[in-house]
């Protein structure tokens, strides 16, 4: 399982503006990837990071979040 925290530091510090998440690798029930990306949005938020596009796709095994931001 991968550190939370360390794909927050990434998206608010980090210059890259698209990433790709695998939400399986930060959660270990992906049918809750719901409640993780409302969390990873509040987070970003508060830090005055702005989602432009956020896309997920899902299947049996892993949901995948691709989103691109501005900080």
């Amino acid at each position: 399982m991968k550190d939370e925290n360390k794909l927050i530091y990434d998206l608010i510090f980090s210059d890259n503006e698209q990433f790709i998440i695998d939400i399986s690798e930060y959660i270990d029930n992906i049918y809750q990837y719901d409640d993780f990306i409302k969390k990873i949005k509040t987070i970003l938020k508060k830090s005055k990071v702005k989602i432009i596009n956020s896309n997920t796709t899902i299947n049996s095994k892993t949901v995948i979040w691709e989103i691109k931001v501005k900080k």
